[in-house]
Parts: structure tokens; sequence; C-alpha cells
């Protein structure tokens, strides 16, 4: 499994495809558009399956490109392929012979889409991987999410509860082994190698039916990889949360699935399209915090690819030619904290700095351990000049840039060995200071504490007990006895901005809870305090005051001092930023 894990980083870059019978409706149903992600659009409007069913009648998709699409994602830097083989409408993309309900048999298109890909796959040089909802199928009535409270009307349900309103005798069970065990062994057994297998919301799926699901794909091909969301702590990796950028370096092999505008399934009307930029950015985050990326293009009823999505991964593919060396067979940063001016991948002795602001005229790192030998411009393969000073007992590194035109230009550092980095959290980028929960020290009460490391799933965590999530965020804290402190060391003296993070879901709005904390800060003067009296639910809060710093090494020590009824404190940073 080793050598898929690595096989799986080597990628570092796929492309995601979601396409199904809902690409015909475009995000609109009756003349209602929907606010909602194309893909959901059967159950946000609660569309009849007999109403649904004549869809299959109408998909007749002739520009459906196996060969230009494969082409696409090759030429963007893209090392594999995923597509939504049966998605949670439960129409499957391949030709079925466990339900007829598929693009073979149901449509006048009559073409195995699967086969299709699996063939271009194989021409162009990228690996296969194959989508499947195994819980959610709103085709079925034994189906899974029908028992599920979170999402009832008038809200998008998990299940189909519009044509199958009464919850007696539902038999997830009998769906389970009908259906879903056997079109997986027909992905397994009829299009070759695949590279891995991308499940999906694991509603009402037991443990049981979660392992037997895993030992089955494994049975049929050991090296294709499961990702997490097959449910109940299973996987080979963790799939983060959709358009989930994580803070910090993960601890397991990990995958961010994101989309190119604000819809996975094609919506007409959705013209917030992401630039190849901000996709660069996101791909070289990921890649230096232990992350691939997973990047969704959703084409047209009729199988063409919207041009801007075309557009936009023509842009990515120049720059990802231009720096494969710090892209591919790389691994993540070996600090285990961001940096505000980039990130950091590594292989052997070489590091790479990817620089968000490319008119930036110096970088700095703090706390490299190794001797620095030559810094070289990957844009220019020019040589630059760089100074590294004693820090501590550490050294901080000074690389004099000069200012470029291109996006996230690339500067590789060559070292006198394998890199080291000190586990002193020091300041870092024009005196900003990040603290993170996984750096802190924890005590309970009196008493030292380790906070568990979720593998996968730290979404499912039981309510009640902090631990560090698989995206590397403090969550579950409501017990005021646990308290968390840092050792760090500030470079500069005077005030400073201090300002607490709480993690953000994609497209949702902060709301404000009375969770009250207080920071406290011990350096060569003595204690100081600064306090939340409220913080946010998600996004971000100032504290009340700037607090006064020394040079030197400081504590921080951080208290939760009450939670809010029936909330629960989530943690991604605390940042610090020296005032002007």
């Amino acid at each position: 499994m080793n050598a898929a894990i690595d096989r799986f980083f080597d990628a570092r870059f796929g492309l995601f495809i979601h396409w199904g019978l809902y690409s015909l409706l475009a995000g609109e149903w009756q003349g209602q558009r929907m606010d909602d992600i194309g893909e959901w659009i059967m159950s946000y409007h609660k569309i009849p399956i007999r109403q649904y069913e004549k869809l299959a009648e109408q998909f007749n998709p002739t520009e459906f490109d196996a060969d230009a699409i494969a082409r696409l994602a090759r030429d963007a830097g893209m090392r594999y392929l995923v597509i939504t083989s049966k998605h949670h409408e439960g129409f499957a993309l391949f030709h079925s012979k466990a339900d007829a309900y598929n693009v073979v048999d149901a449509t006048p298109f009559g073409r195995d889409v699967i086969a299709e890909l699996a063939a271009a796959c194989r021409k162009y040089d990228l690996k296969l991987g194959l989508y499947y909802s195994q819980a959610l199928d709103w085709h079925e009535r034994d189906a899974g999410g029908w028992d599920d409270p979170a999402y009832l009307p008038p809200r998008r349900p998990w299940g189909n509860i519009w044509d199958f309103p009464d919850h007696t005798g539902k038999n997830f069970e009998a769906y389970f082994s009908r259906k879903v065990l056997p079109q997986v062994r027909e992905l397994l057994t009829h299009y070759g190698d695949i590279f891995l297998i991308w499940f999906d919301t694991p509603r009402t799926i037991t443990t049981d039916q979660s392992a037997r699901l895993y030992e089955l794909v494994k049975s049929l091909q050991p090296d294709c990889l499961v990702n997490s969301r097959i449910g109940n702590g299973l996987g080979d990796y963790e799939s983060l949360g959709d358009n989930q950028m994580p803070a910090i370096p993960l601890r397991v092999p990990s995958e961010s699935p994101i989309t190119l505008n604000d819809t996975w399934g094609y919506k007409s009307y959705d013209h917030h399209w992401k630039d190849s930029r901000d996709i660069i950015g996101k791909l070289t985050r990921l890649a230096g915090k232990n992350a691939n990326l997973l990047l969704n293009i959703g084409p047209r009823g009729d199988g063409s690819v919207p041009e801007e999505s075309v557009r936009i991964l023509k842009e990515v593919g120049a720059w990802t030619r231009a720096n494969q060396e710090s892209i591919y067979e790389v691994r993540s940063s070996p600090f285990d904290h961001d940096f505000a001016w980039g990130s950091i991948t590594r292989r052997d002795r070489q590091l790479y700095c990817f620089l968000d602001d490319s008119r930036q005229s110096r970088l700095t790192i703090n706390g490299l351990d190794n001797q620095v030998r030559q810094v070289v411009s990957l844009d220019e393969e020019q040589t630059l000049p760089f100074t590294q000073q004693r820090l501590c007992d550490s050294t901080s590194l000074t690389i004099s840039l000069s200012p470029s035109d291109q996006p996230y230009p690339v500067y590789r550092i060559t070292l006198d060995g394998p890199a080291k980095c000190s586990r002193k959290i020091y300041m870092q980028d024009e005196n900003r200071l990040l603290l993170y929960p996984h750096q802190a020290q924890a005590l309970l009460g009196d008493q030292r504490c380790e906070l568990s490391h979720q593998i996968f799933g730290g979404r499912y965590k039981k309510a009640g007990t902090a631990s560090i999530s698989s995206a590397g965020t403090l969550i579950a804290w409501s017990d005021p006895q646990l308290t968390l402190s840092w050792d760090a060391w500030v470079t500069q003296t005077g005030s400073y901005d201090v300002k607490i993070q709480l993690p953000v879901q994609y497209n949702q709005s902060p709301r404000q809870v009375n969770h009250r904390l207080r920071l406290s800060v011990t350096d060569q003067d003595g204690t100081k305090q600064t306090h939340w009296p409220h913080v946010l639910e998600s996004g971000a809060a100032r504290a009340e005051n700037p607090l006064p710093l020394r040079e030197g090494l400081c504590r921080f020590t951080l208290k939760l001092e009450a939670c809010d009824a029936d909330k629960e404190m989530t943690l991604q940073q605390i940042e610090l930023v020296l005032l002007h």
C-alpha cells in the first residue's frame, strides 16, 4: 500500500468530472433556478422518479469526447481523472447488468462513458479513478439518507422522502447487496486498472457494510486506493471537505476536491469562475500540506466542456509545464506550519518555495536547521543572493528576489543535506506569529494531556471530546479545564494585533456565538492578557486590546472561560501581527 500511496502523491493533481442526467437541467426545473449545487437538483426540487427518468430518454450527448477531455487533463498537468460513475441520482454512466438505469440501456446515446474514458486515459497516460455514491440513491426506495434528521424539507433531503415518505420497512442492506456491491464489482472488473474509488456521503451505511465494501475493492484490485468517504473510519487516504484548504501539513495522505466555480454539476448561470492564478495557488498550498488537488469540471448535458473551464485549465497547464520539478514526485513542507508569503515542497536536499506575491523583493524563513548552499529562480535559472544568520538555536534565512511578472514564481533552495527544521515556534514573515492547535501543549486542570489526532473523518468525532481533526483544527472543545499553551520566539519588541481564526465552511456566513476566551502571555516583563468576550462560530475575530511583547521567548496560554450553550469551540489558529 505504501507504493500505491507514493503513486498518489507523485500524481499530485487530478481532474474531477461531475456529469449525469442533472447536467441536462443545468440548474433549472420548470422555470425555477436553484441556489444550490447542480447535481442535487432532483433532491432540491423533489422531482418524482417517473418525471426524472424522462431525462434518460433525452440523454444523447453527441458532443461528449473522451479523448478531448483526457487530453485537456493531461495538458493541464493532471496525472489522474475521477468521474461520477453513479451519483446520488442513481443513474450509471457505465453498462451495468446489476441495474438497467444506465447510459447504455436507458438512453438513446447507448455508449459506455466509463469504457471510453478508460481507453482515453490509457492513451494519454492518465490514471483512472471512479466516483461512486454508495449510500445515497434517489432512484431507490431502500437507499440511505432517509433516516438522517439533518436534511429534511424544506432543505434538500439526503434520501428520497418525496417518492417514499413512509420509512416503515426500508431495508438499506437489500439495496446495498442488490445494487452497490454488484456495480462496484463491475467497475473493478470491466475497465482495467482503477487508480482509486471515490466514495461519498456515507449516510446510513454501517461499519460492517463499509468494511465489506472495502474488502471487495481490495480483493479485486489490491492497489486501488479507497478514500475516507467510504465511511466509519476506513479508507487509504483522507478526502477533505469540499473546497477545503487545510492550514497545516497533514498527518495522513489527503486530497481536497475543489470546484472551478460554485457548483459541481453544470449550471448554465454559474459564472463565478476561479481564475488560473487562484487554482495554481491552491495546487501549491495543498502540495505543501501533504494533499493532492482534485479539480472539478461540470460538462454540459450535450457532453461539451464549458469554454471557461477549458481556458482556465490551459492557463494552469502552462504553469505546471514550466515548474514540473517543484510539484510532481515531491513531498510536503518539512515545517509544521504555514507561511504568509506562500508554501514549500521538498525533494531530497531541495526545498521549493512558491511565492504568492510575485512582486515581492525578499523571502524569509526562520527555523531552518540546515546550511543553505544555493538558491535558484526556476523561472530564469538565475542564482539569487541570500544571507543566513543564527536565530536562537536555529537560523534565519533571507533571500533577495527579483520581482517577476509570472504567477507563483518558484525558488529552489539546495541544502547541505535532507531538510531539517526546528521544533521551536518562530515568528515569521514580517513579524507575524501563527499558533496552531497541533503545536500546543495541553493541560487538563494541572495535568499534562495529549490531544488525540483523528486519522480519517475528524468531522465525525463524538461531541465533547477535544481532538485535532484530520485537517489540523481543534474540534469539540467545551471543557473549561482544558488549556492550550505555546512557547514561541518573538523577534521584535512592540504591540501586536491578535486575531483568532475559526474554521470556515465553504459559502457559509459567519455566526456569532458567546464563547469567552482569554489569552495570557508571559515574557520578560511579566504577564499580559487580552480576551474575546465573544467569537464567531466561523470566521475570525480580533481581541479587544493589542498585546505589548518583548523580543525573546514568550509563553502563550489560551483558556476557554465559558462555552455557549449547546455549542463547542473549534480553533484553526491564533495570529499575532506587529502594529507599525
